[in-house]
């Protein structure tokens, strides 16, 4: 079979590799029809690593695909499932996969529906450890696919503002299409005009939720707490590089703001609310999706996504022939 392996800065090659060995108890064997790369996806592509090449199968973790074979009672042979490999190991025609990282599909779901289910989820979860957000005025700060997820779900769950924060022009300009109600774009350093906007758009209250939604080397935590409003609350979404450098903390404890992470041990119960959410209309995930790619173009499909050209970038896997 085929499977993904980043091999240098910015490279990723399709090798060949041995079939998985038959499934054990509580295990399935699945063979990938879509994947749907993520954010979290693209610093083992773009940033550097200790030694190369990485390990094959890194990094996919939004897949959907059929059950071949099964040692799990709770799944069979033609089932078809949304996969979340552990440790991201999701790059591959055929995925070994524990019955408890797998949810059911309704067959009334596509594939691309029920592979965005899976990052509509991460938000769903991220919002549960919050207070009701009925009423509030919400900054997302990115507005990748993420944040316009969060704009979706925030504006549905009834916050009475969602100003949605980028630098990119492209990006906000979509903000509304998703749920904003406000858009505003962060060109100064530091976000000053941002957030000399959004002091203008709430009268000089600010806001009393903040989600970081951008993570990685390009983190705005320091623009999160300067965007909350007094024992506000920051929801800090995006995955952060190993250490923050020059983060601001002092707004923090002036403003005696809470800061909120969310890691949830076990994603499906989300997974599953966000298919019903989906599949009532929602969301349509046709909005989010802006380039698809066979699995033979995976240099090409890394590519676009690390750049952020678009959207949402899909995966479709029956486009290589496996014996």
């Amino acid at each position: 079979m085929k499977v993904g392996q980043i091999t240098g800065p910015g490279r990723i090659a399709l090798i060949d590799a041995d079939e998985p060995r038959p499934p054990r108890d509580g295990e399935t064997l699945v063979v990938a029809e879509t994947g749907c790369l993520c954010g979290s996806d693209i610093p083992f592509f773009s940033e550097p690593q200790q030694s190369y090449p990485l390990t094959p199968g890194l990094s996919l973790h939004e897949i959907v695909g059929r059950v071949t074979s099964s040692a799990s009672p709770s799944f069979r042979a033609g089932d078809r499932v949304l996969a979340m490999p552990v440790g991201l190991l999701g790059c591959a025609e055929q995925l070994l996969v524990a019955d408890n990282r797998l949810v059911p599909v309704d067959e009334a779901l596509s594939n691309e529906a029920a592979v965005i289910s899976q990052p509509m989820a991460t938000v769903l979860s991220a919002l549960s450890v919050v207070p009701n957000v009925i009423g509030l005025t919400v900054a997302v700060v990115g507005q990748g696919p993420i944040g316009q997820l969060f704009n979706v779900c925030l504006s549905r769950a009834g916050a009475a503002r969602v100003i949605g924060v980028d630098v990119r022009d492209t990006r906000v300009a979509r903000s509304c299409e998703f749920g904003a109600t406000d858009a505003v774009v962060a060109r100064e350093p530091g976000g000053r005009d941002a957030i000399d906007r959004v002091r203008e758009i709430t009268g000089g209250a600010m806001a009393d939720l903040v989600v970081e939604a951008v993570g990685h080397e390009e983190q705005q935590f320091n623009l999160a707490t300067a965007l909350a409003r007094n024992k506000g609350r920051v929801l800090y979404f995006g995955i952060p590089p190993d250490r923050l450098n020059d983060v601001a903390f002092e707004p923090v404890v002036r403003k005696s703001l809470t800061i909120h992470t969310s890691v949830p041990d076990d994603l499906r119960p989300f997974v599953k609310i966000a298919m019903r959410a989906i599949r009532q209309g929602h969301l349509n995930p046709e909005r989010l999706i802006t380039h698809r790619f066979g699995f033979a173009d995976l240099q090409k499909a890394f590519e676009t996504y690390r750049d952020r050209a678009g959207m949402k970038v899909v995966l479709t896997f029956r486009t290589l022939h496996m014996d």
